[in-house]
């Protein structure tokens, strides 16, 4: 038998940060398997020390999702599979890619992934530093031009966020941006046509959710995301193109929203 680790987290109502209850977190370690793991070390340190306060959870299509705040300033986040997970969609391994390629640029950096194998399934934990920031409020031309700089970072990278909702920046204390939730990134070789698509969903998504119909803020949005990224003039017309394939296809699903690119 190898050694069992059980440290415990308090469990709050994120609404009144009342706690819950006291929730044990096991870390076998013979049950961990170096394959399926980056990192698994200095995770399992942070696993091993100090308490950590759930802040967030939600159970979506058989995986319950949690997110920690740990005393030492680090956030880890747990994915609970009732039974084997997904082959292609793992969000802890998507996230990793995302933010060590990003290493920093707008992100949080990220430590690592450990996964293990329970009496209940497989359950993947990621670790990350905590990256502190006030929430962004309505939307202003300073800062649609603000974020498009940001998404274009993120984007010359090969990296897009398929959530870019407002509630995922953050106004840091320096006074730049960050992007938080990369749980649904992707990452794509620079010349990869694929990586074209995913950014029409990252502006028609960020466009659609926050932007509305003001033409002067989406004007300036676009202008200053193109003006950062360094497309040439046929990818960039693509990309106006599958904005308007994305905007078009979300009104023929949902019968709402009317956006140009």
């Amino acid at each position: 038998m190898g050694e069992t680790i059980r440290t415990r987290s308090p469990l709050v109502d994120s609404a009144n940060r009342r706690p819950l209850a006291i929730e044990p977190i096991l870390v076998q370690r013979p049950m961990f398997r170096s394959d399926r793991d980056k990192n698994g070390p200095a995770v399992r340190r942070i696993l091993a020390s100090g308490h950590r306060t759930l802040i967030h959870r939600r159970e979506v299509r058989g995986v319950l999702r949690e997110v920690f705040l740990t005393d030492d300033g680090h956030v880890l986040k747990r994915y609970s599979h009732n039974g084997p997970p997904p082959r292609f969609r793992q969000p802890w391994i998507m996230e990793y890619r995302a933010l060590h390629r990003l290493a920093g640029r707008g992100a949080p950096r990220v430590i690592g992934y450990v996964t293990e194998t329970t009496d209940r399934g497989v359950r993947a934990i990621l670790a990350r530093r905590f990256l502190p920031g006030d929430a962004i409020g309505a939307v202003d031309p300073a800062l649609a031009t603000a974020i498009a700089a940001l998404l274009a970072t993120f984007h010359c990278d090969g990296v897009t966020t398929d959530d870019a909702h407002l509630q995922n920046f953050i106004r840091l204390p320096e006074g730049g941006l960050a992007f938080l939730d990369f749980g649904r990134a992707r990452t794509f070789f620079p010349w990869s046509p694929l990586l074209l698509a995913g950014i029409a969903v990252d502006l028609h998504r960020f466009l659609r959710a926050s932007v509305k119909s003001d033409s002067q803020i989406r004007r300036r949005f676009l202008d200053e995301y193109f003006r950062q990224c360094p497309f040439g003039p046929i990818r960039r017309s693509l990309i106006r193109r599958l904005v308007a394939f994305d905007m078009w296809r979300y009104r023929l699903v949902k019968g709402t929203g009317r956006l140009q690119a």
